[in-house]
């Protein structure tokens, strides 16, 4: 019986867990309450203390999940795409890029405003940064990869690539599918690409 309860408190906490993160993406942490949560999640409000603490617990967690979702995403499409270990940054590229629905929204761009308000708790900030950072390494990581195979760029550029395709990405998302925007994407790609000859 234990058992058997401890699993469903799993599979409840997951899916508010799940709830959130979709949420938070779509209309932002500071937009989203408890109840709003819980209501997507198909439960009671009253649950949600049984799984967390406070909403900024239910955050660091949710951050944490959706930074590594997000790594996973990187490390799936170098994998499928490329055996070459030097077109994989410009396959994250390619692929961070792409237009997505705003549940799948970027967690660098998506959560920034929570963690830059003053009332988010250090926790949050520290999780974003922790999340950020992992991804930051994971793209120098190729990029470097890239470099022992093609004997070109340097970490320099692979830093400017990365902050440009963050920036390209939040541009979209905030300006929509201007022609201007559009123009912009194609040159980080072409960058991206011009980094592996």
């Amino acid at each position: 019986m234990g058992r058997s309860s401890n699993e469903q408190a799993q599979k409840n906490r997951q899916r508010i867990v799940e709830a959130a993160a979709r949420l938070f993406r779509e209309s932002g942490v500071d937009n989203v309450s408890v109840a709003d949560v819980m209501s997507a999640a198909d439960m009671t409000i009253g649950g949600f203390y049984k799984h967390f603490e406070s909403k900024n617990a239910l955050v660091e967690e949710v951050f944490s999940l959706t930074f590594e979702q997000s790594s996973a995403a990187w490390r799936q499409v170098c994998e499928r795409k490329y055996d070459d270990p030097g077109l994989r940054s410009a396959a994250i590229v390619d692929y961070y890029l792409k237009k997505k629905g705003a549940d799948r929204a970027c967690p660098m761009i998506a959560f920034a405003p929570h963690v830059t308000a003053e009332a988010a708790d250090e926790s949050s900030r520290e999780s974003y940064r922790d999340g950020t950072e992992l991804l930051y390494e994971q793209f120098l990581d190729h990029m470097a990869k890239s470099r022992a195979v093609n004997g070109t760029s340097s970490d320099r550029e692979a830093k400017v690539l990365f902050a440009a395709m963050i920036g390209a990405r939040l541009l979209a998302q905030s300006v929509g599918d201007a022609e201007w925007i559009r123009s912009l994407k194609s040159a980080v790609k072409a960058e991206a690409a011009a980094s592996l000859d």
